[in-house]
């Protein structure tokens, strides 16, 4: 009697848990929803590609990190995405987030691991088979290296959203992340630099936006179309590729 006690009260415990699951999600899809916004999906960018309005790809992205030896491996599910940077089994760096079907693209993560310089296809050492990185060439820029393997990871959700994302999404959104001072200005200063805006201050933000972020930062955004057309060059200058004309 007391073991069956005892099995009612865990799957209580257990429908509760899923209940509290549920209206969590509900009000993050709630808070999360522009109420000032139609719920109508944004078109997808035209298909046509040619000229001066040329647009990266996600083949574009993948020749030009095949230049820098490292590899995208993409994971997704309906509108979540995982987009990884390995450099043979070691990965580098990578992000996550979901496509939202009111046209928001909510960015959860871009990060690249700290860079040591040491990147490329893995060797064995002659004699006891350990694996080994190939080393960056002298006169390498580092930093420069890093940044770059950060907008191949950015570019790519851009691809994703134009080619493969279950809504498109016109803006994205992202939390510059407040737990130290200065890294956290150093993430506003480097996501300016892709292209970011400011849309809240750290301490502007809203119990909500906590909640649906996880934590204090400055909140960010872009408009997708003028994001793609900003980095286009420099991705095909990286792929090694000339702007295709009609």
């Amino acid at each position: 009697k007391k073991q069956g006690c005892v099995a009612s009260v865990a799957a209580m415990a257990q429908r509760c848990l899923r209940y509290q699951a549920l209206v969590a999600l509900a009000l993050v899809v709630c808070f999360q929803r522009p109420s000032t916004r139609s719920f109508a999906q944004p078109p997808r960018p035209e298909s046509a590609n040619v000229g001066d309005d040329y647009v990266v790809t996600t083949e574009d992205v993948k020749r030009a990190a095949r230049r820098l030896n490292v590899e995208l491996r993409e994971n997704t599910v309906g509108p979540w995405y995982q987009i990884e940077l390995y450099s043979g089994d070691r990965q580098l760096g990578k992000t996550s987030g979901w496509a939202q079907p009111w046209g928001s693209l909510h960015l959860e993560t871009i990060e690249v691991r700290r860079f040591t310089g040491r990147w490329g296809k893995q060797s064995k050492k002659p004699g006891d088979g350990a694996e080994a990185e190939e080393k960056a060439k002298p006169g390498v820029d580092v930093a420069k290296v890093a940044r770059w393997f950060g907008l191949l990871l950015s570019v790519a959700i851009g691809c994703w959203n134009r080619e493969r994302s279950p809504f498109y999404c016109k803006e994205a959104f992202l939390l510059a992340i407040k737990d130290e001072e200065k890294q956290h200005e150093r993430l506003v200063r480097y996501y300016k630099g892709l292209g970011f805006q400011t849309v809240k201050q750290a301490e502007d933000l809203e119990m909500k936006d906590q909640v649906i972020w996880g934590g204090e930062g400055t909140m960010m955004m872009t408009d997708s179309d003028e994001f793609m057309k900003r980095w286009t060059g420099v991705v095909l200058e990286l792929a090694g590729e000339p702007v295709p004309t009609p």
